[in-house]
Formats: C-alpha cells, structure tokens, sequence
C-alpha cells in the first residue's frame, strides 16, 4: 500500500525510457488505473506482465482454470508443482515482483456484475473466452462505463476485439513530436499560401493544426490559436487566413496536436458489421474463422478442434461459411479462403509462447491506450494470422500432430514432432540480453529451443544490470542490480524452462573476440539472433553471417515502433545491403555561433562538459605522466596552442584550493560563455550585418543572440554556477556543495571585470570558414607556444598529483552531470531566444537514450521467433517476413526478403553468376601451395591470379612493387603457412577454410571481379 502510494509521483528512474514514449501526462493516468484481466493462460500472462511492467495503478487476475502440463508451454510463470492449483494464484508472487508500485491481486470471489458495479476496474481484458461470453462480459462494461478488450490465439491465429466506449478521447495519435518548420513566404492572397524553407520538407498532411511565431509584418499571426491546413506540396501548403495585401517573410510554423474523439460501438452489434484494423491477413477470412471456432467450441462442450481430426477440421470450415452467409449476407467460399481456414483450423487449439508475445504486445499496447488516452486504438478487430509458418493444405498424415503430454504438446499440434525435434536440437548465438535479449530468451525456453542433448544457446552481453532496465527487461529483479545481464537473464529462463542449454558470456562481439566465437564456433551455429541496440554491432554479426554463412534474425524497437529482417544464406540479402541514411549531424558553426534549436544548444553544453571536466583533466594527467607529452602535441600544431592553454590554465589561474574558488571559476565561466562571447559576435556579426548581396545576415535559421546579464535569483543561472562549482571540485578531488545560500552568497563576492570586444576579431560564417580559421591560427604562433610551455609546471613539482576526468553518466540525478548540461543548455537557448527544455528532455537528448517500452519489445521478439520455425522447415523466401509495426497507430506490415543482388563474370566456357553470399570453392587440401592454387584457377576458370591478399596482408602480386624473389619463393609455401608468415597470425589448422580475396585477369587481359575464394584445409 505504501509503495502504490508513492507511484503518485513519477518514478523517473524507473521508468525513464517509457516516459520518452508515453509523457507524463500519459504516465500519471496509467497510474491512477485498474485492469481486471481474465484468463491467465499464455496470453493472459503476457498481457499482465506488459501492463504490470508499464506501471498501472493495479491489475485484478480472474481466472478458475487449474494448471496443467500443457499451460507451462506458453505459460511462462506455472511450473511443475503448480499443477492442479489455480493458474492465477500460482502466478501473482511472480507478476507482483516485475512492478512493485502495481497492486496484483487474485480475484476470487463476486460475480461479473458485482465486480464491475463496484467502480474499481476502468478496464476489463477478457482472454480464453468464447464470443458469448464476451458480449456479456462487454454488455457489462457499456452499463458500468468500462472500456473493455478481447484478445486469444488459436494455434497461429490471433484475435483483438476493442471498445473503449462511445466518447473515448484520444490526446495524441501518433505520440510523433509536433512539426516545426521555417517558413520562406507567405502568399498576399485567400486563402493564404504558406512556402517553407527548401532545404526541408514541411512533413504536414491535410487536416494537421498549426500556428505561426515570430512572423515579421502581421504579429497578430504570432501565437494565434491553431487552424488546420490543407496540403498542396511538400514543400507548400494553404491556411485558411486573408492576407491580401500583407504579403510576410520569416518566422516558423508550429504543428499542435488536436485532441480526437473516437466512437466505438458494442461488440454484439461488431461481430455482424465488423471493421478491421488487420495488416498481417485477410479481416473477413479470420474473422469468419474465429467466429465458427467459437461456435465449434459452443457446440463441443468447450473444445476446440482435435488436430488429428479431418472431420473437426471441416466441421469449422462449414461453420466459417454459413457464419460468411447468415451473419455477413455474403457468398462463403467466393468471400472467403476456405483453404486458409482449414489449415488454421487443424492447430487452433493451441497456445505457443511466440503468438502469445505478438498478440501480448498488441493487447497489452491496447490496454495502455485506453487508459492513457495516448495513441490511436484498434478500430475494432485485429486479427493476425501466422499461417506462413506451416505448409499448405492439410496433410494426409495428420497423426504427427498428435499432442504429447509434455510441456510441448501445443507445439507438436502446430508444427509435428519432426518441427518440434528440429528446433530443440538448435544451436542459437544471442548477441544481447537487454529488452529484446530477455524476451527472445522467454520465448526460446516456451518453445523448448536449445534444449536436446545437441542443443545450445549462448547468449553474450557485457553491460550489467542497472535500474532503468526493469522496467521493460522482465528477466531481472531490484536485487540483480549490478549484476552481468547475461548471466541473470540465463538464470531466469533456466528456471522457466530447466531443459534449456544456456551459456552465459560478457563479451563484446567484435574483432577483439575472434578468437573466442572462432572458426569452429560459428560453423557449428544453426542461427544468430541479434538483440543489440546499435548499427555498427549489426554490421559486424552481417559480416561474420556471410563469411560463415550462417542465417541471421535480427529485430530492433524505438519507442512503439518495431521492425524485424531475416538474412538467409544465398536467398536473401544481408542486413548491410540496404541501410537507413546516416542521421544529420550538426555543423560545428551551427553549434558554435548560429544555433536555432534545443538539439544545438544541448549538444553544445554536451560538449562543454567533455570539456571542462572530462578531456580538461585527461589532458593535464597525460602531461604529468607522459614525458614524451610535449613532442607528441607538436605533431599537431592545429591542436596543440588549445592544449597547452588547457593544461596552463589547469595548474595554474584556474587551480582551485577550496569549495569557494570552483564558485568563483563558475561564476566567471558563466561571464564568459553567455555574455562575453555573444557581445564578441555581434561586434564581428552586428544586428544589421549584411551579406555581399546586401540581403540580412540575420535571417532565416540564423537568430541574432542577446548577451545575458547574471541574476543569482534565476534558477537557470544559479543552477548552472552550482553544477558546474561542484563538478570542478570534483574533478579536482575537492568537496563540494548543494547550499543554494552558500553559493548564493560566494556568488556575490566575485569580482567580475569589464568585458571589451575585440574590433576586427573574425567569426566563421560556415564550417569551411572554421576549418580555414584553424589551420591561419595554428601558423605563426610559435612564440605563444614558448611562453605557454614556459608558464607549465614541471610535472616533477607534482609528483602523484592527478586530476579525476569525469565521465558523463544520465541516470544518475545526483551526480550533477544533468543538471550542468540542462541549465548550460537553457541557458545558451535564453541567449537565442530558443524555447528551453526540461532535465527530462535535455536527459534523452545529451544522453542519446532510445525510447523504450515493454509492449513493442513483446511483439518483435514474438515475430522473430515464428520465423524460427520457417527456418528449420527449410521454406522458401516467399513464406519469411520482414515486418515492420508502429503499435501507436495499431499498424503492422510484412514484406517478403529481398534476394541478393548478382554479378556476372564471363569465363572460358560459362558464365558465373554470384552474390555476396557465393565463394570461389577450393578443396586442394591443406598442403596445397600458392602455385597450385594460381594453376587450378587457369585451368578451371581461365583466370589469372593478379593479387591475393589475407584480411590486410597482401600475399602475392605479379605488379612491381613486389619483389619477383618474394614471389618466387611464396609460391612454394602452402596456403596455410603463406598466410601465417605473411599475415602474422597464428592460424588455426583445425579449422574448415582460410578465406583470400583475389584480383584475377582473363585470358585476354581483362580485369573481372570474382567472389572471396575459400579454400578448404580438410
């Protein structure tokens, strides 16, 4: 009770990266909820955990279903000795410690209407019910004003039902940040014709509200309230505002968003005029399917078709069809895939962990829209089939769906046994156990992956376990803290499932640990799957994939938006062969000079950190320990003056002896930063500066900066001089201070000079300008740098005397790293006239933290697991997906893999043809020399070798530059001594082939491109 009393204020550190999605505002409704979820089966389970995880005032768990063997193959919270107990007792203690500010409780007593009569639950989930009981339950809800969601899987089919009631509100569709735009002019016409700046597009739809700022010529635009606009081009769009006669230039446009009213209707009155928000099969084929199964069920005592049964299978597909005819008035089988019906119909009565994910990722995203307001619900089925991971058409052997009485019974009604075995002997690499790496963990355990006497799975992390991460990495606990992830998550899905094979490791996967995951390693994989948070990690794991290759499943979420890829040896490309472009970086003169955004400013304080308290001390240790330090700077005259000024300046003026001299120095770094040097520029870049056309240089993006004037009573001002004082003494080993008086009146005591400008002191108007600057100071400055070496002291004066860099560290609130960045920030935007941020959002910004929830890490894990069982079916590109979902707008999409692009040779009887994943093969064994490798691609091919090279080593060469002795002689060594003796490696005999890369000319002379060689040593 204590603990759902504190969730009235926002844990920030706990939910940290949920915020970045959700808000606040979103935040503290969530936690003024209730959920009552019924059914706590494999889905029921999902949805409670996601929920419970997002942090909901409290969750009610109905359910008097008894566990059973079968449950514990979804059910990832029911193990042996809860058999025969209730399912929903069994797992509360589980589910109540993934969120300790959210009251679980089992209800066990009250029929439905009591219940929600009583007012105590604004949601009602309802899973592992049938369609009857479902209008029931949502005639109730209507009556009581609670919204309610219906969500179950049947084998690979799942089903969503939403409504939120007749006036649901929703704050923000999207959860996108509002756009912002520069505008180039405003037509003097009705309506008004707005034509943004032409470096970027305004991004706008019809419909969309905006409102204007610091117009110049019709003020009254400024802050007016928002109207909605009307699309004309990218780069233009009208207003409904007259402004004949008053034609305007400048200022910039502000979308606002809208708050929406959506009109749900009762489920009763859904099922006979469905609408479908269904991207991942066809609405009216599923929902008709869904309907005669819970017909079926109706009809048989509450079961659902035997998988070994023809006749049940039919049964449901005749059901399907007189639903498409009696309730839709449509044609059955010319409206309907009856074909795709039966073959969900023979496993739909099971419940695997993957579909649990995907459909508890979506469900439990529902739950959370209808509680928040934030984001566009489900309008009003979705339906998502899985039907891609069996074959076509029902089997004449159905007895190899017979289900076992173990914990995969399911699976085996789904897949067969031959499946089942396949993916129990897998051999998986995980690279990563954050969010995604602890889902994807949950999941192999349910399915039983990894788990044969041959089976493995190796999962590797280096980062340990911090606070933040429990709130979406379910796997972990308050008391794993500081702990490896890898190891706990381990731990976690062993006891999920004790038939996994798991070894845990802490290593970074790169060149570094080649000689750890080797050669042998990677031949014996089955599949990699990534669960990485970064690019460059995904490239490395690419490459190794095709050297190897070995498949890759890779997925990735930011915020409500997932996406998952599948690279298939020889059948589709890799994931380094489309790639998105490259984030916009900010020109150094933009951050320096001319910035008109909060990103400039924070990371313009983001660098000042760096630094004043991390490259500042780093610098000032290398001089006092490096006697080389001196000679090694010259080699860099551009750097070199700023270096020894930092080091001069360290040890000398700015070297504080106590708490009072850091105040001081911060007071004088704020002097310096947001009043000197802007009087500096607009003594170089006056108000009205023009440019040689005589046009304003002030204009556009460039904003002309005002300086500031110090006032301890501004809390950006006094909050900037108590940061950067106590990071100061920190990095100087002294003791600092929080005394806001203490500060306060040190403050007062500091005496400030007059500043003067320098006339005739240049700035840099673009970055080419900067560079030119450099390069002009870094010449003719030699007596500078005598005088600045000259005023050093000697490190042997300062024997053992060190600076401590500091390293920049955002989810720590006391360490004042935030706080100096959020304050240096705003305060850089107050000279700007840039709207501020909050510590919040300068946090994200500064800390490049990728926005987080549990719900989308759920579904991608889900969605790359079904691709698992295409996998081990050896099925065709056609029935892979890549997908891509945005869980804020209800939408998921799948794509078909592209296949790798080829190139052509031509040779001297074929042509080859090959892609990035082809190899020229050479089995000549091991004793093979350069020689006979040269004379097999002449006679074979008719192809010369030119140059071959071993990773940077080159081996031969018939140019120039390479001795003809050297050549001589290399030629009779054999290929794996070539490579050692050249390429200083020690090369592993054991393993299967060397790969070499190859210049190759024709016979007449023609230069060709060919594939790496690999050249097989057994």
């Amino acid at each position: 009770h204590n603990m759902a009393a504190a969730q009235k204020e926002i844990d920030e550190g706990l939910y940290s990266r949920q915020l970045y999605v959700f808000g606040h505002d979103a935040q503290r409704r969530m936690q003024q909820s209730s959920v009552l979820l019924i059914g706590l089966g494999g889905l029921g389970v999902e949805i409670a955990k996601n929920i419970i995880l997002a942090g909901v005032k409290s969750v009610g768990l109905l359910d008097r279903t008894r566990s059973s063997t079968k449950h514990m193959g979804a059910q990832f919270y029911l193990s042996k000795s809860d058999e025969g107990k209730s399912r929903a007792t069994s797992c509360r203690t589980q589910l109540a410690e993934l969120n300790s500010y959210v009251n679980v409780h089992v209800v066990d007593t009250g029929t439905p209407s009591q219940l929600l009569s009583s007012k105590r639950y604004n949601v009602v989930v309802a899973t592992e019910t049938t369609v009857s009981d479902q209008v029931s339950w949502n005639e109730l809800c209507r009556e009581n004003g609670v919204k309610f969601i219906s969500a179950d899987i049947r084998g690979l089919l799942g089903s969503i039902f939403v409504d939120l009631g007749p006036k649901h509100q929703v704050c923000d569709k999207d959860g996108e940040r509002p756009i912002r735009g520069l505008i180039d002019s405003v037509s003097a016409e009705y309506p008004a014709v707005v034509t943004v700046s032409p470096d970027r597009r305004h991004g706008l739809s019809s419909g969309d509200y905006i409102t204007f700022d610091e117009i110049k010529g019709r003020k009254d635009l400024n802050g007016m309230p928002a109207r909605p606009i009307k699309y004309i081009s990218a780069f233009k769009f009208s207003i409904d505002i007259d402004m004949k006669g008053s034609p305007i230039s400048g200022g910039y446009f502000q979308q606002v968003k809208q708050q929406q009213e959506v009109e749900f209707h009762p489920l009763k009155a859904c099922i006979s005029k469905p609408s479908f928000s269904s991207d991942m099969g066809d609405g009216k084929t599923l929902h008709c399917l869904f309907q005669a199964l819970s017909k079926f069920q109706e009809n048989n005592s509450g079961a659902l078709p035997d998988p070994t049964s023809a006749a049940h299978i039919q049964s449901v597909v005749n059901l399907a069809e007189e639903f498409c005819v009696k309730i839709l008035k449509e044609e059955g089988k010319k409206s309907i895939d009856t074909k795709h019906i039966a073959k969900l119909a023979r496993c739909a009565g099971a419940v695997i962990g993957p579909m649990a994910a995907v459909i508890g990722g979506i469900a439990g995203q529902e739950v959370l829209k209808a509680v928040s307001g934030k984001f566009t619900p489900i309008s009003q089925f979705y339906y998502f089939s899985a039907g891609k991971c069996i074959p076509d058409g029902i089997p004449s052997d159905l007895s190899q769906f017979r289900p076992t009485s173990d914990r995969y019974a399911d699976y085996v009604s789904v897949f067969g046994s031959k499946v089942q075995t396949a993916i129990t002997n897998l051999r998986v690499f995980l690279v990563g156990a954050g969010a995604i790496g602890c889902e994807m963990m949950k999941n192999f355990s349910m399915m039983g992956a990894c788990s044969s006497k041959s089976g493995h799975l190796v999962v590797t992390d280096m980062d340990a376990i911090e606070r933040s991460n429990l709130n979406r990495q379910f796997l972990f606990r308050p008391s794993d803290v500081g702990s490896l992830k890898s190891e706990c998550a381990a731990r976690a899905a062993k006891a999920i499932n004790g038939d996994l094979n798991v070894t845990a490791h802490s290593h970074r996967v790169g060149a570094e640990s080649e000689n750890i995951y080797n050669g042998p390693f990677w031949t014996s994989l089955n599949a990699v799957v990534t669960a990485l948070d970064n690019v460059d990690a995904r490239l490395y794991l690419d490459d190794r994939c095709i050297f190897f290759s070995k498949p890759m499943l890779d997925s990735g979420t930011l915020g409500t938006k997932g996406n998952t890829q599948v690279v298939l040896p020889h059948i589709t490309e890799s994931y380094g062969s489309s790639r998105d472009p490259p984030e916009d970086s900010i020109p150094l003169c933009t951050l320096h000079n001319f910035p008109y955004k909060i990103e400039h400013t924070i990371q313009w304080a983001r660098d000042k950190f760096e630094g004043l308290f991390k490259n500042k001390a780093t610098e000032v240790n290398s001089y006092l320990t490096d006697s080389n330090y001196l000679s090694k700077l010259a080699e860099d005259p551009i750097n070199e003056t700023k270096a020894l000024e930092t080091v001069s300046l360290a040890l000398g003026k700015e070297k504080p002896l106590n708490f009072e001299n850091c105040i001081t120095w911060a007071r004088l770094r704020f002097e310096e930063e947001f009043h000197n040097n802007i009087i500096q520029l607009l003594t170089a870049l006056p108000a009205d500066q023009v440019d040689a056309e005589g046009n304003p240089f002030w204009t556009g993006h460039k904003r002309p900066p005002s300086p500031l004037k110090f006032d301890s009573e501004n809390t950006d001002h006094i909050e900037f001089i108590i940061a950067a004082a106590n990071l100061q003494a920190e990095m100087y080993g002294l003791r600092g201070s929080r005394d806001v008086k203490v500060v306060k009146d040190e403050v007062k005591k500091v005496k400030v000079e007059k500043f003067v400008a320098i006339k005739g002191k240049k700035v840099a108007k673009n970055d080419e300008e900067l560079e030119k600057m450099m390069e002009e100071e870094a010449d003719g400055v030699d007596f500078k740098l005598t005088s600045l070496k000259e005023s050093l002291p000697k490190p042997s004066s300062l024997t053992g005397y060190r600076l401590i860099p500091v390293d920049f560290e955002k989810d720590d609130p006391t360490n004042f790293h935030i706080d100096f960045v959020t304050a240096c920030s705003n305060l850089r935007a107050a000279n700007y006239k840039i709207k501020p941020a909050n510590k919040h959002q300068t946090k994200q910004i500064a800390g490049k933290i990728i926005p987080a929830i549990a719900t989308t890490t759920a579904l991608v894990s889900g969605l790359v697991c079904l691709e698992l069982y295409k996998l081990v079916q050896d099925m065709k590109i056609e029935s892979f997906s890549n997908t891509y979902a945005n869980l804020a707008i209800s939408h998921i999409t799948a794509s078909e893999p592209l296949p790798p692009a080829f190139n052509e040779v031509k040779l001297k009887d074929k042509t080859l043809k090959f892609s990035l994943w082809d190899r020229m093969e050479v089995r000549l064994g091991a004793k093979a020399t350069l020689e006979e490798l040269c004379d097999h691609f002449e006679e074979k091919y008719g192809l010369h070798i030119v140059m071959l090279s071993f990773g940077k080593a080159l081996l031969f060469s018939k140019y120039g530059f390479m001795a003809k002795k050297k050549n001589k002689l290399r030629l009779k060594m054999s290929m794996p001594d070539l490579a050692e003796t050249v390429g200083k490696v020690k090369i592993d005999r054991s393993a299967s082939f060397l790969m070499f890369e190859a210049m190759v000319t024709t016979e007449d002379d023609e230069d060709v491109d060919i594939p790496s060689v690999r050249f097989w040593m057994n």
